[in-house]
């Protein structure tokens, strides 16, 4: 129903029109009835109408002072005037204030009644278009999101583009493009994304042109002129959005940008290289900014993979020593060097297991299992896969081998004497080698030097070099009582390239000479011997 206002100062054509016209099968509600101009302006400040039927020559305020005010302050409401003035000069008039219809009297009901019929059609039809332009305006921003989207998955036509553009009024020319997906680091809202990207368009109006994915990400085409450094100008400018969506607005995200193109039509090519790199955002790179370049150098450089078998033997010794920093350093190299070789999360994780496994392979060799830490080693073992990020890898790695390292610890005696009985064995065994050390003894029974030397000295009461002296020393006393040997072969014997400092060493610690040692033992008969031998 539209509203009309019937306006006249004869009462007999107020009451005929009004009586005579069925308002409601036209299609209208007939809202006032006023006696001049007048009173009808005070009508429609009140209650809006969509349609004032008017004489012209009326007191106080006439038909022309009417439609004047209406086109000036009601351009929504429509004029029809109803008089039976012909001058051209009214007409006129009626035509400068966009009077809709000019209605001549004498008027049938009929003839009004089609004259209604008419308007209500125009009406009708402004109404139509007046929804589809508001729901065309409602969804602008969407059908503009869409096709800026269906650009990235290379669904426009190349043809089709610059029409694209000029119909969303968008002027977004440069010499070089790049699309990029920033991904927030926790799934936001709806309303979140939205504003994450109204307030990317409004920081950035010349550069970049931001809208939404489909999955929560937000893209944005960015484009550079005049500089011939493209790539890093554009690499830049994505790390400065980085920085101010987590400072304005509180969301961490990361951003993967794909390769420059020189043209509009090449963003989906731009696009897919940014999406490829998306399995690589749980290595959380320290610029949050992944850049297709850099990906692209690290893929053709021969991958040299983990230093697997070193990193796990100092990792088992950080964890049998309790040396929770050295922890630390060896989880925190991995993560460095995951980064610096764009490594993939499969690789990682089963790099990590390969680590749980050591160390719970040198506790159970050790006799040191644990029921509990044996549990929380096979969840992490399976559960490395559910990280989202490698810091959650490194904080579960870090857990586990310092609650490994904690059981080590409360086993500490125990197992500095089962290494302290173990290391006097190899001795026993490997004296006679002369490149014998306490690197070699510590690397046999998979232990730390510091640690080590700590629980050798606590158990045996000797550091290594004078346990190791002293057996080279009994073997050497026993080869001189009991052989014909000369000096040098016993030094060869008990570990010593040198005769001289061998010497040196059995006078120290036994208070004679080995040829004085070999005769307050053997006699005069062995004094002989002995002097025959030297």
């Amino acid at each position: 129903m539209y509203k009309v206002l019937l306006v006249d100062d004869e009462i007999l054509i107020r009451e005929r029109i009004s009586r005579k016209i069925p308002w409601e099968e036209l299609g209208y509600e007939l809202a006032g009835i006023c006696e001049n101009g007048r009173e009808a302006i005070a009508f429609i400040k009140r209650e809006p109408v969509s349609l004032i039927l008017t004489d012209i020559c009326m007191p106080h305020v006439d038909g022309l002072e009417l439609a004047k005010y209406v086109y000036e302050h009601a351009k929504n409401t429509k004029v029809a005037i109803i008089t039976g003035y012909e001058e051209f000069e009214y007409a006129k008039k009626a035509l400068e204030y966009h009077v809709f219809s000019y209605i001549l009297k004498p008027v049938t009901s009929a003839e009004l009644m089609e004259n209604l019929m008419e308007i209500h059609k125009i009406l009708e039809d402004e109404r139509n278009n007046e929804q589809v332009r508001i729901r065309y305006e409602d969804s602008y921003p969407l059908l503009e999101n869409q096709f800026l989207l269906q650009l990235a998955q290379g669904k426009i036509p190349d043809e089709a583009i610059g029409e694209k553009l000029r119909e969303f009024k968008i002027n977004f020319r440069g010499d070089s493009y790049c699309a990029a997906i920033f991904f927030p680091r926790e799934p936001v809202s709806r309303m979140e994304l939205e504003h994450m990207t109204e307030f990317t368009r409004a920081k950035y109006p010349e550069d970049v042109l931001a809208f939404q994915g489909n999955d929560g990400t937000m893209i944005a085409y960015i484009k550079r002129s005049r500089s011939n450094d493209q790539d890093n100008n554009m690499a830049r400018l994505c790390r400065m959005m980085v920085q101010d969506i987590s400072s304005k607005l509180g969301i961490e995200v990361f951003c993967l940008m794909g390769i420059a193109v020189m043209n509009l039509n090449g963003l989906n090519l731009s696009y897919e290289k940014a999406l490829g790199m998306k399995e690589y955002l749980y290595l959380e790179k320290e610029s949050h900014v992944y850049e297709w370049d850099q990906y692209q150098k690290c893929r053709f450089q021969p991958d040299a993979g983990f230093e697997k078998n070193d990193r796990e033997k100092r990792l088992v010794l950080a964890v049998q020593s309790n040396l929770k920093e050295e922890i630390r350093r060896e989880v925190s190299s991995i993560r460095d060097e995951c980064s610096g070789k764009w490594l993939s999360r499969t690789k990682v994780v089963i790099f990590c297991q390969s680590l749980i496994l050591a160390v719970m392979n040198s506790l159970e060799r050790l006799n040191m299992e644990d029921a509990e830490l044996f549990l929380k080693g096979q969840e992490l073992f399976s559960g490395l896969y559910g990280c989202s990020y490698i810091s959650e890898m490194e904080e579960k790695l870090l857990d586990f081998f310092d609650s490994a390292a904690d059981l080590m610890n409360r086993n500490r005696s125990s197992y500095g004497e089962e290494r302290a009985a173990m290391a006097l064995n190899y001795i026993s065994e490997h004296y006679s080698e002369c490149s014998l050390s306490l690197q070699e003894v510590c690397g046999k029974l998979a232990i730390s030097v510091s640690y080590f030397s700590s629980a050798f000295k606590n158990h045996t009461g000797m550091t290594f070099v004078e346990a190791l002296t002293k057996t080279r020393m009994e073997a050497a006393k026993e080869l001189l009582k009991n052989t014909t040997m000369k000096t040098y072969e016993i030094a060869e014997r008990c570990g010593y390239s040198d005769s001289n400092y061998f010497s040196s060493i059995f006078k120290k610690t036994v208070g004679n000479t080995p040829r004085e040692y070999a005769k307050s033992v053997t006699g005069q008969k062995g004094k002989d011997v002995k002097e025959n031998k030297v």
